[in-house]
């Protein structure tokens, strides 16, 4: 038997995991902060309900991990996050309106492998459904804005409407093929020019296939020019003209070509980019999807809905040569005092110190040692003396220097563990 994993899944170390739980850690902080509710739901599911959004025809139903239980019945794991929250919805339709969810957790696709993408990954989703105004969506954006900022992500948000590429088919004389021509445009900065007027030209003459080109290019007067009556152009003005009272127009550009590739938005979309260009793939990305909850629940009653997606492996990928430190700050090392030093690592627990208790052989030189592996920032060993004298010496790994402190002023000492450097 050769061990090894699956191409496209991985063992996260300590180290890498550290890292992750700082981004979902600040994720799951900030959801909540703008009152966000958790929410967890099966991986597990028919596969008829997992290929209801797209279609058997859609990429990614090809990428649906299927297989079947005792009973034969035909299931599939979860390649999103969405159509499970589109189930919930179902589900449960005494739900007060609107319902703000945030969830973080494990999808499956067996699609291709490369950087910041594998095949059992997690997503980081909040959505809120049951609210139609433009508000929410600024507030969607707010919130994408501050959760990469605080992450040291200087975003670039490229926003766009499905209905503007619509409005351009339409003032082109475009009546058909009007989904498949919209994907291809919103290739329009993963492939050449070359490329895409070639695959443009199953569809559509040349001469039309360069106007669109020319087109989707354009700034927003002039396609309002060009598409004085687009209600896709005048969301976007309303959604511009909210972002800049706030101040976060610096952070977002208009991109007219972007549809995400799907059919489903109805409104306003938008992708995720490092302003810096330190990572050229998407970080993330999110729109407004009015009828896929309304379509799945078919009661007749509206569902508007709203949504954002984090891409944890691409944000990590990026922040994987930024410098976390282990969460633990103390290693207590007990010298024949166990039961005191579990005394105190409890006391620190209790102020919000993480803090190690060294329960192997009670040899210093191994302790010190682990702690500069594990990169442990302090340390210190409690013996007798210590515990008889009422004071201990807690040293700094990195610098060597060490500092005394009263075993009865735990403030003090956890003061120091938090902020010393």
């Amino acid at each position: 038997m050769v061990i090894h994993n699956l191409k496209g899944v991985t063992d996260f170390d300590p180290a890498v995991m550290t890292l992750r739980n700082h981004i979902t850690d600040t994720l799951r902080r900030n959801f909540e902060l703008y009152g966000y509710q958790p929410l967890d739901t099966a991986m597990l599911n028919y596969r008829d309900l997992l290929t209801y959004k797209y279609g058997e025809q859609a990429e990614i139903v090809k990428e649906i991990y299927c297989l079947s239980d005792q009973g034969a019945r035909d299931l599939g794991l979860r390649f999103d996050l969405t159509v499970p929250f589109c189930k919930y919805i179902a589900l449960n339709r005494s739900l007060k309106l609107p319902f703000k969810r945030y969830e973080i957790g494990k999808v499956f696709r067996n699609g291709p492998v490369k950087a910041g993408r594998l095949r059992e990954f997690i997503q980081c989703d909040v959505d809120v459904v049951g609210d139609s105004s433009r508000a929410i969506e600024v507030e969607l954006l707010e919130l994408a804005i501050t959760c990469y900022l605080q992450l040291g992500i200087k975003p670039q948000i490229q926003i766009g409407h499905r209905q503007i590429l619509t409005g351009l088919l339409q003032h082109f004389g475009v009546t058909t093929n009007h989904d498949a021509i919209i994907g291809i445009l919103d290739k329009i900065k993963k492939i050449t020019r070359a490329e895409i007027l070639t695959e443009l030209s199953k569809f559509l003459p040349a001469d039309k296939s360069t106007l669109l080109l020319e087109a989707v290019v354009l700034d927003l007067p002039s396609l309002e020019s060009m598409l004085p009556n687009n209600q896709g152009i005048a969301e976007i003005k309303d959604l511009w003209s909210q972002l800049t009272a706030l101040g976060l127009s610096q952070y977002c550009i208009f991109t007219p070509a972007l549809a995400r590739g799907l059919n489903v938005y109805t409104g306003a979309v938008w992708e995720v980019f490092d302003a810096q260009g330190r990572y050229t793939s998407s970080l993330g990305g999110g729109g407004r999807y009015d009828q896929i909850i309304t379509n799945f629940v078919g009661s007749g009653v509206a569902y508007p809905a709203v949504g954002l997606s984090f891409g944890l492996e691409p944000i990590s990928t990026l922040l994987s040569a930024q410098a976390i430190t282990n969460p633990i700050k103390l290693l207590l090392i007990p010298m024949d005092t166990a039961p005191q030093c579990h005394a105190l690592a409890n006391q620190l627990r209790a102020l919000g110190i993480p803090t190690m208790l060294w329960t192997a052989k009670p040899k210093v030189g191994k302790a010190l040692e682990y702690a500069a592996a594990t990169q442990i920032p302090y340390t210190t060993v409690v013996g007798a003396d210590e515990i008889n004298s009422g004071r201990i010496r807690v040293k700094n790994m990195s610098t060597g220097t060490q500092t005394d402190f009263v075993l009865n002023d735990i403030k003090a000492l956890a003061h120091y563990l938090t902020t010393a450097n």
